[in-house]
């Protein structure tokens, strides 16, 4: 068998990891995101455009990046959302969390999910 076809057949889409937040000092875990999650967080973050057309919403896509990989906290959970006084989920983490700890779990996200840094992938479509 060719190496790519083991590879696939050997894998899992299960993955994790662990994100620090300093000012809590604790661990968040985070997991990878598959086609069909980023589908419905598409779906979820677009607006319409106004000319009939539909235009995402960067900000809501990244909260809803976070409400979907994030495995703890779970944003969704009640005594979370009533101590931030969050009408929602997405609410919830922009109210939890400053703006530089939503780009590091977000980020963190995105790259168990498959998309690394740009340079990294020059790099690697160079070689």
């Amino acid at each position: 068998m060719a190496k790519g076809l083991d590879a696939l057949l050997g894998a899992t889409l299960e993955l994790t990891k662990e994100v620090y937040i300093a000012r809590l000092k604790t661990h968040f875990t985070v997991k990878a995101l598959g086609n069909e999650d980023l589908r419905k967080i598409n779906d979820r973050a677009a607006k319409p455009d106004g000319k009939g057309g539909k235009v995402t919403d960067d900000q809501m896509f990244n909260t809803l990046v976070i409400v979907k990989g994030c495995v703890d906290p779970d944003f969704n959970d009640k005594a979370l959302k009533a101590k931030y006084e969050a009408a929602d989920d997405i609410d919830c983490v922009t109210k939890a969390l400053l703006p530089g700890e939503m780009v590091k779990v977000m980020r963190a996200i995105l790259e168990l999910s498959g998309f690394g840094n740009e340079e990294e992938l020059i790099d690697d479509a160079k070689n």
